[in-house]
Formats: C-alpha cells, sequence, structure tokens
C-alpha cells in the first residue's frame, strides 16, 4: 500500500507527530544523565576538527556519536539541542511504524499500535536519556527497512540495516526476526540473506568488543558474568520487563537483581514462547503470536546468554516496544467500544510519562528516586553524590560514602571524594583521595590531573608537572592538562615551554581567551614582540597590560 492509497495516512502521521512533541517538549529543557558524560568528555565529539574519526571501521556506534558530533557542533554543550533530537526521532519511530503496520492490519490498529508506542512511560528511558540515541537510531533505520523490504526495495534494505547497526549493534535482532518469522517460499532466499546478515553483525560486533577490551558487555563481561548464570538472571528479569509494560508503576533509571532465576521461571518463559508459537500457527491469531515471538527475539540481544555488567535497564525495550504495541492493539480491536478503551487506556499511560519526565526533568530528582528503588547498588549513590556536587558537598560525601560502604573499591566514588575535599581546600585529604583512586586504578587519568592541580596549589610546582604529564601519557587528547602545564611553565618563568603547549591548547580550542591571553603575555615576556603583538591583536587589544589576569587551572570533570 502505497501513501497515496490512504489520503488519511500523512494526517494521521502528522498528528502522531504534535502529539509526541507535545508530550516531550518539557524535555527540552532537561540536563544531561548518567552516562551522558561519555558524550561531553569524548574529545571526538567536542573537536570540530576530528569528523574523520566517525569513519573509522573499527568502532560500534559510529553513526550515533556522529549525531552526537553534530548536536556538538551546532549547540556546543547546550542540553537542549540533544534532547530536541532524541524527541524527533521517536516521534519519528511512531510515525514510521504506522506507515508500516498500515500495509499489513487494519488502519484502527496500525494508529492504536503507533499512540501506545509514543504514549508509553517504558519509552522515557531511551528517550530522555541522551547517549541512549543509539536505541532511537536503530530502531528509526530498522522501520525504515521494514518499510523498504515492504516495497520490495531490497538494495535500501540493506543500507537501512546497515545505518541500523551503526547505531546500535543490538539492531541485529530485527534482521534475525525477519529470518525466523517470515514465512513463504517466495521469501526463502531473504531468510538466508537475513540469517546471515544477523550472524556476520553478530560475529563482526563481539570481535569488536574483543578487539577495545570491552568490560560492560560480551567477552570481558564474561569475566564477571558467565553466559548461564546471566540468562539465568534474565529470566527473572524478563517478568520485570512484563511488568513494566502491563502496568509500569512504579519505574527506575537501575533495577537490582542479586539471584537470577530458576526452573520454575525458565518454565515460564518456555510456556510463553510455546503459546505464542501456537498462536503464530493459527490463521486467526497468527498477529498476536507473531507479537510474542518477536518480542522475545527482539530483546535476546540483551537478555539472553551474551552478558552484561547490568541485568536490566528499561531502554531495552524500547525495540521490543515494536511488537508489545502491536500486540495490545490487536486485543483491543475486537472490543464493542474499542475506541474509548483505546483513548483511556493512551491517556493512563500519557499521564504515567509525564510523571516520569518529571522525574527525569533534574538529576538530583533522578537519582533520589532510583536510590529509594534500588539502595543496594553502589552506583546507584555514586551518581546521587555526583547529582549533588555542585549544589550541597555535604550530601555529596554522605552518599558517595555510602557507595564505599557497597563498594570499597570505588575508583570513581574515591576520585569525587577528592574532588570535594579540593574545593574545600583541605589539599591532604585531597591528596590522600586521589592516591587511594590512582592505587586502585592507575591509568585513572583524572585523578592524576586533579592530583597535580593539588601539588601546584600547595606550591609543590615540580611533582605538580609529573602529575601533568602522566595525565597526558593516559590520555593524550585531555587538552586541559595542556594548559595546565603552560601554567607551570609560565610561574617558573620558562616561557618557551608555555608557549609551547599554549599552542597545542588553542589548536584544540582556538577560541579559549584564557589561553590565547597567557600566550600573548608569555611572548611578552620572552621578549618575541612581533609575535606578542599578533596575539594581542587577535585579542583585541593593543598594548595591553602583560598580567591582568591570575591563569587558572583547569580541573578534571567531575564525571569523567
Amino acid at each position: 500500500m502505497k501513501l497515496s492509497d490512504d489520503p488519511h495516512a500523512l494526517r494521521i502521521a502528522v498528528l502522531l507527530v504534535l502529539a509526541g512533541i507535545l508530550l516531550f517538549a518539557p524535555s527540552f529543557n532537561d540536563p544531561f544523565h548518567f552516562d551522558d558524560v561519555l558524550i561531553t568528555n569524548d574529545a571526538n565529539v567536542m573537536n570540530a576538527a576530528q569528523w574523520s574519526h566517525f569513519f573509522n571501521p573499527l568502532h560500534l556506534r559510529q553513526l550515533t556519536f556522529l549525531t552526537f558530533y553534530l548536536n556538538h557542533l551546532a549547540g556546543g554543550l547546550d542540553p537542549s539541542g540533544y534532547h530536541v533530537v532524541n524527541v524527533l526521532l521517536h516521534v519519528a519511530n511512531s510515525a514510521l511504524l504506522f506507515f508500516l503496520l498500515r500495509r499489513f492490519v487494519e488502519r484502527w490498529i496500525a494508529i492504536a499500535a503507533a499512540a501506545i508506542f509514543l504514549v508509553h512511560p517504558i519509552q522515557t528511558s531511551a528517550l530522555l536519556y541522551v547517549y541512549e540515541r543509539s536505541t532511537l537510531l536503530a530502531c528509526f533505520f530498522s522501520l525504515l527497512a521494514l518499510i523498504a523490504l515492504a516495497e520490495r526495495r531490497i538494495g535500501w534494505v540493506v543500507v537501512f540495516f546497515a545505518l541500523a547497526f551503526e547505531g546500535k549493534e543490538s539492531a541485529i535482532a530485527v534482521p534475525l526476526s525477519l529470518a525466523i518469522l517470515v514465512g513463504g517460499r517466495k521469501f526463502s532466499r531473504l531468510r538466508v540473506i537475513f540469517l546471515a546478515t544477523a550472524a556476520s553483525l553478530s560475529i563482526l560486533a563481539l570481535a569488536l568488543l574483543i578487539h577495545w577490551n570491552d568490560r560492560t558487555v560480551g567477552i570481558g563481561a564474561a569475566a564477571q558474568i558467565s553466559p548461564l548464570r546471566y540468562l539465568l538472571t534474565e529470566t527473572r528479569v524478563v517478568y520485570t520487563y512484563l511488568r513494566l509494560l502491563v502496568f509500569p508503576y512504579p519505574q527506575s533509571l537501575e533495577y537490582d537483581f542479586h539471584e537470577f532465576g530458576g526452573v520454575l521461571a525458565a518454565t515460564g518463559i518456555v510456556l510463553i514462547l510455546a503459546g505464542g508459537y501456537w498462536l503464530y500457527r493459527k490463521e486467526r491469531w497468527r498477529i498476536p503470536g507473531l507479537c510474542v515471538l518477536a518480542f522475545f527475539i527482539l530483546l535476546a540481544p540483551t537478555s539472553s546468554i551474551i552478558p552484561s555488567a547490568d541485568a536490566a535497564f528499561e531502554h531495552r525495550l524500547y525495540l521490543p516496544m515494536l511488537a508489545f504495541s502491536l500486540f495490545v492493539a490487536g486485543l483491543l480491536a475486537p472490543l464493542p467500544q474499542r475506541n474509548v478503551v483505546a483513548t483511556a487506556v493512551i491517556i493512563a499511560l500519557a499521564v504515567l510519562t509525564i510523571g516520569r519526565e518529571r522525574i527525569w526533568s533534574s538529576d538530583i530528582a533522578l537519582w533520589e528516586d532510583t536510590s529509594r528503588k534500588a539502595p543496594g547498588k553502589a552506583r546507584v549513590w555514586f551518581n546521587l553524590g555526583g547529582a549533588y556536587l555542585n549544589t550541597d558537598p555535604e550530601k555529596a560525601r554522605a552518599a558517595l560514602l555510602r557507595a564505599l560502604e557497597l563498594q570499597p573499591h570505588f575508583t570513581e566514588a574515591l576520585y569525587d571524594l577528592g574532588v570535594i575535599e579540593q574545593g574545600k581546600r583541605n589539599w591532604n585529604m585531597a591528596l590522600a583521595y586521589y592516591g587511594k583512586a590512582v592505587e586502585e586504578q592507575p591509568t585513572y587519568w583524572p585523578a592524576w590531573n586533579n592530583m597535580a592541580n593539588t601539588l601546584f596549589a600547595i606550591g609543590q610546582h615540580e611533582r605538580a608537572l609529573e602529575g601533568f604529564e602522566k595525565t597526558l601519557r593516559l590520555n593524550p587528547d585531555y587538552w586541559p592538562a595542556q594548559y595546565n602545564l603552560a601554567i607551570v611553565h609560565f610561574m617558573r618563568g620558562r616561557y618557551a615551554e608555555a608557549v609551547r603547549k599554549l599552542r597545542i591548547v588553542l589548536d584544540w580550542r582556538p577560541d579559549f581567551r584564557d589561553a590565547r591571553y597567557l600566550l600573548a603575555t608569555s611572548l611578552t615576556r620572552a621578549g618575541d614582540r612581533a609575535l606578542a603583538d599578533a596575539e594581542w591583536k587577535k585579542l583585541g587589544e593593543v598594548n595591553a597590560a602583560e598580567s591582568r589576569i591570575t591563569p587558572t587551572m583547569i580541573l578534571a570533570p567531575n564525571r569523567p
């Protein structure tokens, strides 16, 4: 069915988009959360000259990070632009789901499924957590691939699935679902292609994770939890996921699963799958059965035998929601008062979504909520401490100490406690915490940077110099350490060394006025008047005083 076959299709899609924007517009003012620091601290994202990095085939999720790079080019580190893109992707996914489903099911079911997918509160995690744009992109290009398949545009199918994989590797579940569920003799060649594609991309993803020694998923995580133990844990997690889909309250950013499931939990899942397969074999119930099977296949990359450092996250349900939304819409369709019932369901879901949005609107509110629901996880208290860090250091200290009680060797918590003590000018305590952090993790460059900063503050300039040089050996792209080195050289009267470091800094950040001012001052004191005058002119100053400012060192970020 082409767009022109349904004169109302475009109008319905526009209404879905407008409703989604209206529902999620408050998130435009949200801050960054959780692993969003992986964006803001990524030197490639932050440096306009690093665009070629995103075409490196030895990295995963390159498309996702390219969009972050473009976000930064357009709006810097203002979170609003990042949230706007996430919302637009989500509402686009809802519209694409409608366009896909209307080819195969009654229009009412397609609208209801797209609306449920749009407003369900379980979607807030993938949508409001900027770093999970990878999931939104994977869904976006997977839906485009499915629409292209319906149009028999096989070339575009391949392109879109490749882009979905570059958004997030778990998108391989979509061609895998097609390979398993699409029937008919005319699809036999496509089934082979989809299976081969899913297998090849899976091997590629695991190979890259091994290449980069990743410890959070795949082979690296297997050192902490075996595939069998992870699978048994997931047999419990799945029931939590099903509960959240049917009754999405309460929700939490983190879930704590200490024990794994047993025979009964595994048997229940097998029975659900068997029931789904039985329905799939019946002509009348084929679509509900397909939804059940597709749900578990789409969930498989994160909830099967491939270990992950985290047992459960709500954003892992974003792709499976495609199947669940259609399943619910199919159940509602035969009801006598289906419009009334569907409207009530959608309104109830939207109200819960608004409540969840309010929690996500503040980092403190988000982690206070999470600490109440997962109090046994050290990472929760660490992030609550990070949320308090800039506004209430004493509450931050209490939360971080609680994190250390639960996980005594928590490097990042030790580091943040050092940041608190450094802010209070308790230099010895700060050095003690930074020292413990590098004992736990000798490659933890932020602690080396801030330790050097502290040493400089107490007059130990040469030891500070060693600390900044160590920072750069561990993280050559961390340009603030170059600036800190320049300050040390400047204060010691080594102006030529300061100039060399400052030119490196200005290659990274040509708009960094303090660095250019220090460069002009260093050149002036070194007696190079011609180059000094050129730098003063760039600053828009003529015959400027040599030192109207005291250079201030840059601390490593609180959430490195």
